[in-house]
């Protein structure tokens, strides 16, 4: 696998365990699309995907901070970041599937494999923004420990995603696609791990 697929791997795990990211429906590839310009557009849009995801963790965390807040609060604020990862994500993997299958050797199946894993990993979002919506708000130690599950339910849901990068890693014969990747300077900031959790990142070589 490529190095860059496995740090978009991670970042992506990363970012998606802190909490946020959301749901789709699977749906085959398009016409094939000239390499480069499909690596243009997954790039640019994954960097944004992970980006938002990040900045909406980042803003959770900061008003969860405040001393003031009720569970009612948490509650409605738990629920709209989970609402809004589902909304970001879906756009997401509308923009993937938009962009047609890359035109390469297994271009086909390796974009089947990606839309595969995030709307596995969306799925699993989207349950858990249901149980969100279900959250009790009293007693607030009910809150709490709801809450607590809920976050630690989060920290797996993104194993879909994950298993989707590595198998279009895998289906990338003779590296075609990330060769590709690190040529575009779409995907510079995901190559040089200045995208996702703690700076971390990622490309997609498939």
């Amino acid at each position: 696998m490529h190095p860059c697929t496995r740090r978009l791997r991670r970042s992506a795990t990363a970012v998606l365990a802190l909490c946020a990211l959301a749901a789709m429906l699977a749906a085959p590839a398009g016409a094939a699309t000239a390499p480069d310009k499909w690596g243009a557009t997954f790039c640019t849009e994954t960097i944004g995907w992970l980006k938002g995801a990040q900045q909406g963790a980042t803003d959770l965390q900061t008003k969860a901070s405040d001393p003031s807040i009720t569970p009612a609060d948490g509650k409605a604020l738990i629920v709209d970041f989970l609402s809004t990862g589902v909304a970001s994500t879906k756009a997401y993997g509308q923009a993937l599937k938009a962009a047609g299958a890359p035109g390469i050797t297994n271009g086909t199946k390796i974009q089947a494999s990606i839309l595969a894993g995030i709307a596995g990993s969306g799925a699993k979002l989207a349950a858990l923004n249901t149980v969100a919506k279900r959250l009790p708000t009293r007693p607030p130690a009910a809150f709490q420990k709801a809450a607590t599950k809920l976050g630690n339910q989060l920290s797996s849901f993104s194993e879909p995603f994950s298993k989707g990068m590595d198998a279009a890693g895998k289906l990338d014969k003779g590296n075609q696609l990330g060769k590709i990747l690190t040529t575009l300077p779409e995907c510079a900031a995901l190559a040089n791990g200045s995208v996702g959790s703690g700076g971390t990142t990622s490309t997609t070589g498939g």
